[in-house]
């Protein structure tokens, strides 16, 4: 509960206001920067904390209403912006009333996908390249794992179907695949001898018991049956029998879904079941299904008592297969998939090959998945005496050498101008242009990625640098004064101001991470004053800055994070979540285990809406 309100603050006391000075831009036509306040009510004001703070932090900008809009007089702009803060800071933090969240349909990803048939099947699987499943879409600043995105039309149903028949004749090959695939799917109880009949019973309960990740009922294991008994009747081997089975079961929707039972409840939230929650835990850290272990211990309905269910993350974490975790989520959240299309070319970087690409990459995904297996402090990411290099990337970051092409950890000297997200590479130089950096998209990044406060998109009138000048003046002898020059237009300037200082302080990297010192004849101006007044020079004085916050990175990464494992978009209902999470963090030196751990053990993990009456 709020330390200053007992009582959430009123929507209809500042409606008026917005009504007049916000809803012509912010309604469900236009959503302009993706806020609607017009839709919103009095019921549903008081979840819209993360909207709020968001809105207060561009009226004390400036940024609202832009200069062009109708202003709010002094008094009326006070009163809101007291109201936003009061509406952003509330929380009811009462674990009886905690609403974990709308329940969520959630389809398996691509990539979860291929995932559950090698463990499954035993048979690796490229979807997109056997069949051309095409990638999962996934909104600006959120993950392929959003529900509202994983949606199944019939030509992707199709391309099921086409994968369903790939897959069983892998797994019917007479290679060692087939022979492993078999061994997993032709599963029968020991003891007295079975008849073929009973043999492809169990058989088939196992399959779907696996399959569909949660016990096999009687209509499952019939229905299933059925696919056999016609098989055989036709004359078909035992092999094709249950090769008949396979395929059923491969594009059922409990197989593609991953579906959980509704259940009556009087309070916001009712626990999942135990299978439920094996599922949520092994496509959160897995992005795939559980494993015997955790079938074992939900079905002993053990699992959702939280000292088991801490002895399972901490398991799973230190399994090979919680590198999805990486994959997954780390990739998506740092813009790692935009890297092989980063704007650099090798006509103005030769040395900007694939293969740098690649180490670059990898650079970043052993460094996260470093911070998983070996539950090092989050914070690392910000500043760490080490980092991930093979020969080639060695070379480019003018580190002591290393031997050959694996990647492998090296330790950093201050000298070094590295450690931390933002003296890597791949960061840098998805950050930056054909032939140059881009100080505004660095400057984006930080806010956005490291901070989670992404600035508004530019305005439509914006226009482009130009390197042209008028007649009769002097020409900027830098490109941070031609930038200057740019933003003084007064839609740019109000986020100009925040994001090029954090941009200009990564100057030193050169457009493809190199680190370069400034000329005569190419000066380097790598200060700035940000609009809190902090004053930042260069790539180590940002790093202190930042440092300063280090609190507002670890909870971005948090909510981003909690969504992923979610499946859907946070609000204010998540704010309670992320404070408890953040407090235990900040108790246990920010460790990754910590972070992780306090999210499967959240509400919203654990719980979903009950059914009112």
């Amino acid at each position: 509960m709020s330390l200053l309100l007992t009582a959430p603050p009123q929507y209809g006391e500042v409606r008026p206001l917005l009504e007049t000075y916000c809803f012509k831009c912010h309604n469900a036509d236009k959503k302009e920067g993706g806020a609607d306040l017009a839709s919103i009510t009095a019921d549903t004001a008081t979840t819209k904390t993360k909207l709020w703070k968001r809105t207060k932090g561009r009226i004390d900008s400036g940024e609202m209403p832009p200069d062009d809009a109708k202003q709010l007089p002094a008094e009326e702009k006070k009163k809101l912006a007291e109201w936003l803060g009061n509406a952003s800071t509330f929380l009811d933090c009462d674990l009886a009333k905690r609403d974990p969240g709308p329940p969520q349909l959630r389809g398996l990803t691509r990539k979860e996908y291929d995932n559950t048939i090698r463990d499954l099947v035993g048979v690796p699987f490229n979807s997109a390249s056997e069949v051309g499943l095409p990638e999962d879409p996934a909104g600006e600043g959120h993950f392929d794992t959003l529900a509202a995105n994983l949606r199944l039309s019939p030509v992707l149903m199709e391309k099921f179907f086409a994968a369903a028949e790939k897959i069983i004749d892998k797994a019917f090959g007479t290679d060692y695949i087939g022979q492993r695939a078999r061994k997993l799917l032709f599963v029968a109880k020991t003891g007295p001898k079975l008849s073929e009949a009973e043999a492809a019973r169990q058989i088939v309960t196992t399959l779907a018991r696996r399959a569909f990740r949660r016990p096999a009922d009687t209509a499952d294991v019939t229905r299933l049956m059925g696919f056999y008994d016609r098989s055989r009747v036709k004359g078909e081997s035992f092999d094709d029998a249950i090769r008949a089975v396979l395929k059923p079961v491969l594009v059922s929707p409990q197989y593609l879904f991953r579906l959980e039972m509704d259940r009556p409840g009087k309070s916001p939230g009712v626990a999942v079941d135990d299978h439920e929650l094996a599922v949520r835990l092994s496509y959160f850290l897995w992005s795939s299904m559980p494993d015997d272990e955790l079938f074992r211990v939900a079905e002993e309905g053990k699992l959702s008592d939280l000292t088991v269910l801490d002895t399972q993350t901490r398991r799973m974490l230190k399994n090979p297969k919680a590198k999805a975790l990486t994959d997954g989520f780390a990739v998506q959240w740092l813009h790692l998939d935009k890297l092989a299309t980063a704007r650099p070319t090798t006509e103005f970087f030769p040395t900007f090959n694939n293969r740098l690409k690649d180490a670059m990459r990898e650079e970043v995904t052993l460094f996260f998945d470093n911070l998983r297996a070996d539950d090092r402090s989050v914070l690392e990411m910000l500043d760490a005496d080490y980092t991930f290099a093979n020969a080639a990337l060695a070379k480019h970051y003018d580190l002591a050498p290393v031997t050959g092409d694996k990647t492998v950890k090296v330790p950093l000297k201050p000298e070094d101008h590295r450690g931390g997200l933002l003296g890597m590479g791949a960061i840098l130089a998805l950050t930056s242009h054909t032939f140059r950096t881009s100080p505004t998209q660095r400057g984006k990044y930080v806010l956005d990625v490291i901070f989670g406060t992404p600035p508004p998109p530019p305005p439509a009138n914006a226009g482009q640098l130009k390197d042209d000048q008028p007649k009769g003046k002097k020409k900027p002898l830098t490109f941070k004064e031609q930038l200057a020059q740019h933003a003084t237009q007064a839609s740019c300037a109000g986020c100009h101001k925040k994001i090029d200082p954090l941009g200009f302080a990564l100057d030193n990297y050169n457009a493809v991470g190199a680190w370069r010192d400034g000329t005569s004849e190419t000066p380097l101006d790598v200060s700035g004053v940000l609009p809190t007044g902090e004053k930042v020079n260069g790539a180590a004085g940002l790093k202190a800055v930042i440092l300063t916050r280090k609190d507002e990175f670890a909870r971005n990464l948090t909510a981003k994070l909690l969504e992923y494992a979610l499946g859907r978009e946070l609000d204010g209902f998540d704010e309670c979540t992320l404070n408890e999470i953040h407090a235990a963090m900040t108790k246990n030196g920010y460790r990754f285990s910590t972070m992780v751990s306090e999210i499967i053990r959240s509400v919203p993990f654990r719980q979903r809406r009950g059914d009112r009456p």
